[in-house]
């Protein structure tokens, strides 16, 4: 569609209609008031990104193993960006940012509906900057800025739709292990001593990520878990 406020919005709204099924998808050049994670706006230019969503039904997958989609998307749309730079320059943010060159380049939110303890539906909504050129925050960057090139959308679009397919098809098929284990090999910070805040600054290294999605760190006080919105990076 050419603009709309949300694709995830209108994603939930087609949700509420008795026909729908999985693999719908919407996707936008114009998206005026897209959603990120902790209730934060996701900007981005009219014809120059990737903003989309994607309905699936992972009713195979209980309510506590959730987290696992948010490692199947974010690994789909870090092997997207990846294959046009250097591999090592993109890595996950936990939970589900992508950066390229340390600096955001794609956000993700996952809005699920539960019915008792499995999942009914899931919708992925992605924002990722392509051919954008000016962005307002300095630790936000696209692909053009770290490629200079150009890149044609519908293209890029199709890649990440397969990738995101393969991964969904590994995680129907129980590979949750060998999932887990690529999303920490690209996970930003994983087995790095860097800065951390909570309600103090302190040092940790990342070791590890609970099949709820708790984050695990080393510390001086030990192994501590921490939850999506316990715990900031400081860069």
């Amino acid at each position: 569609m050419p603009s709309c406020h949300s694709t995830n919005d209108i994603a939930l709204q087609i949700l509420k209609k008795p026909d729908t099924r999985e693999g719908v998808v919407i996707i936008t050049d114009d998206q005026t008031a897209g959603r990120g994670q902790r209730g934060n706006g996701w900007v981005s230019a009219p014809q120059s990104n990737l903003t989309l969503s994607v309905v699936l039904k992972p009713t195979f997958l209980q309510a506590a193993d959730q987290f696992f989609l948010n490692i199947i998307v974010s690994l789909a749309v870090r092997k997207m960006i990846s294959a046009y730079t250097e591999e090592s320059d993109v890595k996950v943010k936990w939970p589900n940012d992508v950066l390229l060159n340390q600096k955001k380049v794609a956000g993700i939110l996952i809005e699920n509906t539960l019915q008792r303890s499995s999942i009914q539906w899931s919708v992925i909504g992605m924002g990722v900057n392509i051919n954008q050129q000016n962005l307002d925050l300095s630790k936000a960057t696209s692909l053009f800025k770290e490629t200079r090139d150009t890149h044609e959308l519908p293209i890029l679009f199709e890649q990440l739709i397969v990738f995101l397919e393969n991964y969904y098809l590994k995680l129907k098929s129980g590979k949750k292990e060998e999932l887990k284990s690529e999303y920490l090999q690209h996970l930003f910070g994983f087995q790095q001593f860097r800065k951390y805040r909570t309600e103090y600054l302190f040092d940790g290294k990342i070791i590890d990520v609970d099949h709820t999605g708790r984050l695990i760190l080393e510390t001086v006080k030990g192994e501590i878990s921490f939850d999506f919105k316990e715990i900031e990076f400081i860069y």
